[in-house]
């Protein structure tokens, strides 16, 4: 009776566990952040989607646009990972959301893991994923590979780095020599507020050390569980206790920001760890 009585309880924790993480995983919070800056000459609302991974928020992901277009954006900015690259179904979900995104405003988009893994030609999905990018930019979207765009009247800089796929290399940390991103992006735009949009949050210190003002990362998806007073367990590169793991960052003079990520994949969990939207709003600042 013992047996059958711990069996029993082990059965109720593990069905509430599944119905609390079914209703989890269809709820994001937005968290905000105020920066200021003696380079921005306008102010500007930047909106901040990582990871979706062809998730939805309600009918047409109605929930997550409502929450975006409440924040009346200037810009939004993608660092990577719209879909989810082995299933195609998930461009159709992204092209879904993109074409209501493009309706607001401007929207940017940096390559993640997802879309360089499938946008090498011979991987499987290649062909459906240059047709996934030929229709966003015919919406409007602005891909940004290794490109660094300058805004005149806000003085702002956008770059996005797509960088090489053995930086995602499983189980390790590939070290990154601080003249890679030069060699691929440039310099940094040291006259202007340097925006960087960098999917990868394990380089953040070659970012700040690159120029960026502000960066905006994501991938960790939060490290999955959240253990309060210790941090993100695992990274979706299966390292530990990622030291860039979700929140703010203060690196030298820049600051990272790193989102704990709209979807998931393979591994739907979230633990203390609810999804997110950023919102970034960058101000003049005063004497």
């Amino acid at each position: 009776m013992k047996l059958l009585y711990v069996f029993c309880i082990i059965f109720l924790v593990a069905v509430v566990y599944l119905i609390w993480q079914y209703f989890e995983l269809k709820k994001f919070r937005v968290t905000e952040y105020e920066i200021s800056s003696k380079k921005i000459k306008e102010n500007i609302t930047l909106a901040i989607i990582a990871d979706l991974h062809g998730f939805h928020y309600g009918k047409n992901n109605q929930k997550l646009i409502k929450k975006i277009k409440g924040r009346q954006p200037d810009m939004i900015l993608i660092p990577g990972d719209m879909i989810v690259s082995k299933y195609t179904e998930t461009y159709e979900k992204a092209l879904e959301v993109l074409s209501q995104l493009t309706e607001i405003c401007p929207v940017y988009y940096s390559f993640g893991n997802h879309e360089s893994r499938v946008a090498q030609p011979d991987m499987k999905g290649s062909s459906a994923f240059f047709e996934y990018m030929k229709a966003a930019a015919a919406l409007g979207v602005r891909f940004l590979r290794n490109e660094n765009l300058y805004f005149e009247t806000k003085n702002i800089s956008l770059a996005g780095l797509e960088m090489d796929m053995s930086y995602y290399e499983k189980g390790r940390s590939v070290p990154m020599e601080q003249a890679y991103i030069k060699s691929v992006l440039g310099e940094a735009n040291k006259d202007a507020f340097q925006i960087l949009l960098a999917h990868n949050p394990m380089y953040s210190p070659q970012y700040a050390a690159w120029g960026a003002d502000l960066a905006f990362c994501g991938h960790n998806h939060g490290g999955l569980i959240d253990i309060p007073g210790i941090g993100s367990v695992i990274s979706p590169q299966f390292t530990w206790f990622p030291e860039y793991n979700a929140g703010e960052y203060a690196i030298g003079k820049s600051r990272i920001i790193v989102s704990r990520g709209l979807g998931t994949h393979t591994f739907h969990i979230r633990i203390c760890n609810r999804a997110e939207l950023v919102v970034a709003r960058l101000s003049t600042e005063k004497p």
